[in-house]
């Protein structure tokens, strides 16, 4: 069975839900995120919770319970395994460790868009689970970048007419070694070909500008237009979790739903 995805904004947090990170972390990866696009750090995660996700994802691919990871959207969506090559499922909230997390994720939301002024609006994630040999290639998480006329401030707020703004990654991952591979490069910038897509090739040979273990309870933030990255082939099962927030990109006054 294949979860639909669920926003933060369908269900209200539980009162005095706790926030993922303690208030110190959290300022501190906004500040990362804000000033250099992305934002990284170990075993942010309380460690119960990241071993209840890890459990749930395990079972779940035990089950058979994820389906094959697609890219693109609409009708250009499909599989495509020179790409990406996971299993996800996206996650409903109706456990007690995906509402935990869910409603973290929410206290998140409310932190991001104190600072940034980010118009946050809903956050949607998905298990992911890489096999021996999983990866997937350099991209981006935003579907269509922002118009070349709005200039940077289009990143953040309403400006751009898309809905991915903020992307975040969390691993679950217990005595992850350097053998294992399945690190996340990251880069800081890219060019645009004239029709402003981004060309992602001419970073081939580019050192990244971090490479990252997907260690336990370790967390990743990005700005989903700005941050290309890519997931190395991994050497051994690769749990994570892959979320992001987005705006309300809203047409008449009706509600975008969920990507």
């Amino acid at each position: 069975m294949t979860l639909a995805p669920l926003t933060v904004s369908d269900t209200a947090p539980a009162a005095g839900a706790a926030p993922l990170f303690g208030a110190n972390l959290s300022a501190s990866l906004i500040e990362d995120l804000a000033a250099r696009g992305w934002a990284h750090a170990r075993g942010a995660l309380e460690p119960d919770l990241a071993r209840a996700l890890r459990a749930e994802a395990l079972a779940m691919a035990a089950d058979g319970a994820l389906a094959e990871a697609r890219i693109g959207r609409g009708e250009a969506e499909r599989r495509d395994r020179a790409v990406r090559r996971t299993a996800i499922a996206w996650m409903d909230g109706r456990t007690p460790a995906q509402r935990a997390f869910l409603d973290g994720c929410e206290a998140m939301r409310t932190a991001i868009n104190r600072a940034l002024f980010a118009g946050l609006f809903e956050f949607e994630a998905h298990y992911a689970v890489y096999p021996p040999g999983g990866f997937y290639a350099r991209h981006l998480d935003a579907f269509a970048p922002p118009p070349v006329a709005a200039g940077p401030n289009a990143v953040m707020g309403r400006t751009a007419a898309r809905s991915r703004v903020v992307s975040m990654v969390v691993y679950l991952n217990e005595g992850w070694t350097p053998d294992d591979g399945g690190e996340l490069a990251v880069w800081e910038h890219f060019t645009r070909a004239p029709d402003g897509r981004a060309d992602l090739r001419a970073l081939d040979g580019v050192p990244p500008a971090g490479v990252i273990a997907p260690e336990m309870g370790s967390v990743v933030l990005m700005l989903s237009e700005a941050i290309p990255h890519e997931v190395r082939p991994a050497a051994a099962t690769r749990c994570a979790i892959a979320g992001w927030w987005r705006v309300n990109a809203s047409i008449g006054g009706v509600v975008d739903p969920a990507r």
